[in-house]
């Protein structure tokens, strides 16, 4: 006897897009829910979602690099002060750029698993970014 998850049918994602969707936040597959999956609304929803993900993910970090590079390099090679930007460089790098990346990773999973169950799952600040894209 089927259980009753209170979803009617026709709301349920067929398999085949539902895969295609988790498939989709692992990272740089976002294209395969958007092109593959393409007549699926279910599909492209989850695409346009992991592609926002993707973009803030790499957005980030090209923060991160940069003010690496001025604390690291640029304001590091000041005498006396540059050990103080050196150890504001390593903070920034290793420990928010661990963050940034568990995070990444953490929204990435859920994603994953809400798209395979079939759900429509909306990313905590991003998911806003993701409805407004036009693909």
């Amino acid at each position: 006897m089927e259980q009753n998850t209170g979803v009617n049918d026709l709301e349920k994602p067929a398999q085949e897009f539902a895969v295609l969707a988790a498939i989709g936040y692992l990272p740089i597959l976002f294209f395969v829910p958007l092109l593959v999956g393409r007549p699926d609304d279910f599909a492209r929803f989850h695409g346009k979602q992991s592609l926002v993900l993707f973009l803030a993910f790499i957005a980030v970090w090209i923060a991160i690099w940069i003010l690496d590079l001025v604390f690291g390099r640029v304001l590091g090679s000041i005498i006396l002060l540059g050990v103080i930007f050196q150890g504001i460089d390593w903070v920034i790098h290793n420990i928010v750029g661990g963050l940034v990346s568990l995070a990444y990773i953490a929204v990435m999973i859920v994603g994953i698993v809400q798209a395979a169950l079939g759900r429509y799952w909306h990313m905590p600040f991003l998911g806003v970014y993701a409805e407004r894209l036009r693909l």
